[in-house]
């Protein structure tokens, strides 16, 4: 598929940040598909698979898919990949996709209370409950650290700007937490379909 073409077929939507100019240079050698963990635990994951269906065009195939949530983001199948396809960029955008169309809120809904805590905190990790709490403070301690990150309320406000300027707060909070669409595991079939 010749680059302008793919850039307005499908495959360009869902590559909507332009990431992936070589998404249709893919062999098909399953090198990916060997060094996935998500791949030996769902074997119906299968990342092939999954590029073959954003370059036929199968966006419900995919849209609601549970696979697509399976990547850990480890990026062992770009290391591998002999055509230097980032399947992890890939994927990010593939659910950011979903999570438009209402798919996948179940696994972002957890991520909400702890971005908004990062948000007023200025920390990305912050324990929630006292004993975890206690148990950094008491490494932080044996170290000879401060017993907690000390953050200025100058970097606290600059991270809460950030985080607003960005619409990250504005995303979060017009998010629904319990209307998410049901997913399955479309991949269970495991046969790489090519179609012209």
């Amino acid at each position: 598929m010749a680059r302008e073409t793919l850039k307005d077929s499908l495959a360009g939507h869902a590559d909507g940040y332009k990431l992936l100019d070589n998404l249709s240079s893919c062999l098909g050698c399953g090198k990916c598909v060997g060094n996935c963990p998500a791949a030996r635990q769902t074997p119906s994951y299968n990342p092939r698979q999954i590029i073959r269906d954003v370059l036929n065009g199968a966006e419900e195939r995919w849209l609601k898919s549970e696979e697509i949530w399976r990547c850990l983001w480890c990026a062992g199948c770009y290391t591998l990949c002999p055509m230097d396809i980032s399947y992890p960029l890939l994927i990010m955008q593939l659910r950011y996709r979903a999570v438009e169309a209402g798919y996948g809120l179940q696994y972002i809904a957890p991520f909400k209370k702890f971005a908004m805590r990062a948000r007023e905190d200025g920390l990305t990790f912050a324990p929630g409950g006292s004993k975890g709490r206690e148990r950094v403070q008491g490494i932080r301690s044996g170290i000879g650290a401060s017993p907690w990150p000390e953050i200025s309320e100058k970097a606290k406000a600059e991270y809460t700007a950030l985080f607003d300027l960005c619409g990250v707060k504005r995303d979060l909070e017009g998010m629904p937490e319990d209307a998410a669409e049901p997913l399955d595991l479309n991949y269970l079939g495991g046969r790489i379909v090519y179609e012209p």
